[in-house]
């Protein structure tokens, strides 16, 4: 259709673990893009579940304040490794039917005896429901509803303007962006 599209990263990617991505933050940030930032903000996905500035979904922590609250390491631990460190109220669960069936997600509403469970971030309306009686097993599932390497798709550039736009607050004026010439 006609309607603007994203551009997707550029690439290419590699499996970035927080030390090797850290390499890449070992000067100060400067002379980012913060078009570009944005724009990875939205092709790996953080703005499906993650509020900024009055944007995005509401499943993971709201990252605008993220650049008071998180050094560089902080914020690629999260984003690369997000099952190192859940927080309760982003916890899912681990439900497990008579019938065998194993079901992860987390409980949004009980509605008429029923369990209404979001089980897919990126569909956060579509829940399942769950008879509590039907339960054999109710338990903390430890790993994050983040898939990890959600910026194994960016090149170097592409993933520090990323974090730079996170930082910023996603303020076009700071100092991260300003064009050296």
């Amino acid at each position: 259709g006609s309607e603007m599209c994203i551009r997707d990263s550029k690439g290419p990617g590699e499996i970035y673990t927080v030390d090797s991505a850290m390499e890449l933050f070992g000067k100060k940030l400067t002379n980012r893009k913060f078009s570009r930032g944005k724009a990875m903000f939205a092709a790996t996905a953080c703005v499906a579940c993650h509020r900024f500035n009055y944007d995005g979904g509401g499943m993971g922590p709201d990252l605008t304040g993220a650049g008071s609250r998180y050094s560089v390491r902080d914020l690629l631990e999260n984003i690369i490794e997000p099952s190192k460190v859940v927080s309760d109220i982003y916890e899912a669960e681990r439900f497990e039917t008579e019938n065998g069936n194993v079901m992860v997600g987390r409980v949004v509403a009980e509605e008429d005896g029923m369990l209404r469970v979001m089980t897919n971030p990126f569909t956060p309306n579509q829940l399942r429901g769950l008879d509590p009686k039907d339960l054999v097993s109710r338990t903390t599932h430890d790993q994050s509803f983040m898939p990890p390497g959600l910026v194994n798709g960016l090149n170097g550039n592409e993933l520090r303007d990323l974090v730079a736009y996170i930082l910023s607050g996603g303020n076009a004026e700071d100092p991260m962006f300003s064009q050296k010439k």
